[in-house]
């Protein structure tokens, strides 16, 4: 009897470090991919396809956010639609509330009347509201901006960059996002508001609805202030 339990006692030692083995990892990385349909009104009238990645990176304090997206459409063997946008950001958490963020920018959008636009801001962000329903974070800080504009104009400028974000769960598979971005200087004020519903079919696919407005207080002649894109997508998670 005394042979058999410590027998079985050996065993259930030696297997105990292959079943913490066993368990995976947590990876600091998530993120997703983004595949859709957009429609386009203001300076650009198209129908095309538009492809945007999301990748979150979280070590201790900080967490790194990079974005990556591109639309590009032609008709008759002429480009009627060629956007493209990145951006990198870094937080350093202070409390459970607050952060440090720095943030550079680059949107080149060939038909909004700037050949580019980039920038590079930092300041404080707060999480006003955090629950299991969501969070709200409000972000301003200082930067510069440098644009080229179709006419060959260089501008370089002294900005301030606001930013809010609004993520609730309206049920327990889908959720709603209002992002607000403004980047103003003595020169033009750019405004990205984007708003989206997202419902989860897999915990690795959702279907989402967005509403991105894009406005530039200041354009050259013949351009309209205010672009409009309207998408369905497919998201891929990960």
């Amino acid at each position: 009897m005394l042979k058999t339990t410590a027998i079985c006692s050996i065993l259930c030692l030696s297997t105990a470090p292959l079943a913490v083995a066993a368990q995976p990892a947590t990876s600091p990385w998530s993120g997703e991919f983004d595949l859709g349909v957009s429609a386009k009104t203001g300076n650009t009238e198209s129908t095309d396809l538009s492809a945007r990645l999301r990748a979150k990176h979280q070590a201790g304090r900080w967490h790194h956010a990079l974005r990556v997206g591109a639309s590009y459409e032609t008709e008759s063997s002429r480009t009627i639609d060629e956007s493209y946008l990145a951006q990198f950001q870094s937080d350093y958490d202070l409390s459970e509330r607050s952060y440090l963020f720095g943030v550079i920018r680059g949107e080149r959008d060939r038909f909004s009347g700037f050949d580019y636009q980039t920038s590079f801001s930092a300041g404080y962000g707060y999480r006003v509201w955090i629950s299991e329903r969501g969070y709200l974070d409000v972000e301003a800080g200082p930067g510069v901006r440098r644009s080229k504009l179709d006419t060959g104009q260089r501008e370089t400028e002294f900005v301030g960059r606001f930013r809010g974000e609004l993520q609730v769960a309206l049920t327990q598979n889908a959720e709603f996002n209002q992002e607000v971005t403004v980047i103003t200087g003595s020169e033009n004020t750019e405004t990205q508001s984007i708003s989206s519903v997202t419902a989860g079919i897999t915990n690795a696919m959702a279907l989402r609805l967005s509403l991105e407005v894009d406005r530039n207080s200041s354009v050259p002649a013949g351009t309209k202030r205010t672009d409009t894109t309207s998408t369905a997508s497919v998201v891929y998670r990960f």
